[in-house]
């Protein structure tokens, strides 16, 4: 198999639509969670996701590393240049609120550079997909970000929790919308559906990863909310804020808020 061909990216992309399957299947009945910290909610799906995509890919690629937002980090990521980074369900939230926001997310990243990812949204049967220097799809149609260039016209997307320090930043956008995962917002962006998502709370890269190049592919840009470039399969994985938009309005998201 050839590092990323047709075969594994078809493979690929049916596991994650079967992953799909199991969230809506739980979407179905009462959702039940526990919390693994604080303010973190894990369901049963989350569980269940996680370990059917890691016994998949680690059959499909035996030889590349994991991690994932369920897995205990074994490190495997700093002992194989190539490692899947996954997100069972982005947006665990608005899953258990059943609200359409939510995706699963899986990067394969090169080291420190996403070189493939996914982000499917099952609810809305929305498959983002992106292969380094190949270009951004959602449902086999190539996608490109949006061309509005005014932040007084964009659509921003932010998660609820976050539209107070939105606020308190005095921009000034008119339509905001709010949405509960990341990496659903971003792909959003990519797609050309809104203008920019923006978040002042802390990643990981499992949350961000394969969107990230998604974006990045359809023409966009990402980076932290002051203009510093986003480092993946870091120490703590931890990703302190985020923007993404088209360049243009990323520029001036940025300009302001450094001001």
């Amino acid at each position: 198999m050839a590092l990323i061909d047709d075969e594994l990216v078809n493979l690929s992309i049916k596991a994650i639509k079967k992953a799909g399957e199991i969230a809506l299947d739980y979407s179905k009945k009462d959702i039940t969670f526990e919390y693994k910290s604080k303010n973190q909610p894990v369901t049963k799906a989350d569980l269940e996701i996680n370990s059917f995509l890691k016994g998949f890919f680690q059959n499909l690629t035996p030889m590349f590393g994991w991690i994932s937002e369920e897995s205990v980090d074994n490190k495997s990521r700093f002992k194989n240049d190539l490692f899947w980074c996954v997100d069972p369900i982005d947006g665990t939230r608005s899953f258990i609120n059943k609200k359409p926001e939510y995706s699963i997310s899986v990067a394969l990243i090169d080291k420190k550079k996403p070189i493939f990812g996914i982000v499917y949204n099952p609810s809305t049967n929305e498959n983002f997909y992106a292969i380094k220097k190949k270009g951004a799809f959602c449902n086999e149609k190539k996608i490109t970000v949006g061309e509005t260039n005014d932040l007084e016209r964009a659509t921003i997307a932010i998660s609820s929790s976050e539209s107070d320090k939105l606020e308190k930043k005095k921009l000034q956008i008119k339509d905001v919308e709010k949405i509960g995962s990341i990496a659903y917002k971003i792909a959003l962006v990519a797609k050309g559906k809104i203008d920019a998502t923006l978040s002042f709370t802390r990643k990981s890269d499992w949350d961000i990863a394969a969107a990230s190049l998604i974006l990045e592919e359809a023409g966009g840009k990402i980076s932290l909310i002051n203009g510093d470039q986003i480092s993946y399969n870091t120490k703590d994985l931890k990703i302190p804020s985020l923007i993404s938009a088209n360049k243009i309005i990323h520029k001036k998201f940025c300009d302001i808020i450094r001001n």
